[in-house]
């Protein structure tokens, strides 16, 4: 049966919130739920660091992609390589396109109060990409018959989809790929009973396809290591 939300993830995204409010940002980022990991202690934090994104790399790569954000710093890299200028596209630093979501509007964190979504309107708006990586992470605990939604599975989806995530390690000079296998290592699929992994497997394709397409489709960008997310739903 799953069981929804651990309370250790709840705490991620409120404290990307908080990092992001302390960043003076007016949106939570891909990068802030990154930050909001490497300050969680534990497990994800540990791997994290010992791949140079401590948090206090992380929050320096986070402020010099401001005011728009990692995943725009991405776009930027991007589009440079066709001669286009993002800067000179979007003179005003507001204007945040990417936050328009094409397709149907992303799960939000599961069960969100009245209460929370109250607090929710008093901290910075949830930008596309951190609602897009929390929905696949969400997808990615269920397609692996997973018990609960945990921080693992956040930082499994923005280091392996993420680009704006990915822009930010670059600059780090962090390992993506070596950090995404240390993270797939650590935190395995739960073995459960054969008939429960052949079942994981037949079914892995149709779900890694939807996920994938699901995140591409919301944030209007190409996940950048599709085989490695297939890799953990199908292990």
């Amino acid at each position: 049966m799953f069981h929804g939300d651990d309370p250790a993830l709840t705490a991620v995204v409120a404290r990307a919130c908080a990092t992001a409010r302390g960043r003076r940002s007016s949106r939570v980022g891909g990068e802030d739920l990154l930050l909001a990991l490497a300050r969680g202690g534990g497990r994800v934090a540990e791997i994290l660091a010992r791949h140079g994104a401590t948090a206090a790399a992380v929050r320096s790569a986070a402020d010099a992609a401001a005011p728009r954000g990692a995943g725009a710093a991405a776009d930027r890299v991007l589009l440079a390589t066709l001669g286009v200028d993002l800067d000179r596209l979007l003179p005003d630093p507001a204007a945040a396109p990417w936050d328009r979501p094409v397709g149907r509007t992303p799960l939000l964190p599961l069960g969100a109060s009245a209460a929370r979504r109250r607090s929710a309107r008093r901290n910075p708006r949830l930008g596309l990409d951190a609602q897009a990586a929390y929905e696949a992470s969400l997808r990615l605990a269920l397609a692996r018959r997973e018990r609960q939604h945990r921080p693992e599975h956040l930082a499994l989806v923005l280091v392996t989809l993420d680009p704006g995530v990915d822009w930010l390690l670059a600059s780090l000079g962090t390992d993506r790929r070596a950090l995404a296998e240390d993270l797939a290592a650590a935190f395995p699929a739960p073995a459960r009973v054969s008939l429960l992994r052949a079942e994981r497997r037949l079914a892995g394709r149709t779900r890694h396809r939807r996920l994938l397409r699901r995140y591409q489709r919301l944030t209007g960008r190409t996940a950048i290591d599709a085989p490695a997310l297939a890799k953990l739903i199908n292990s």
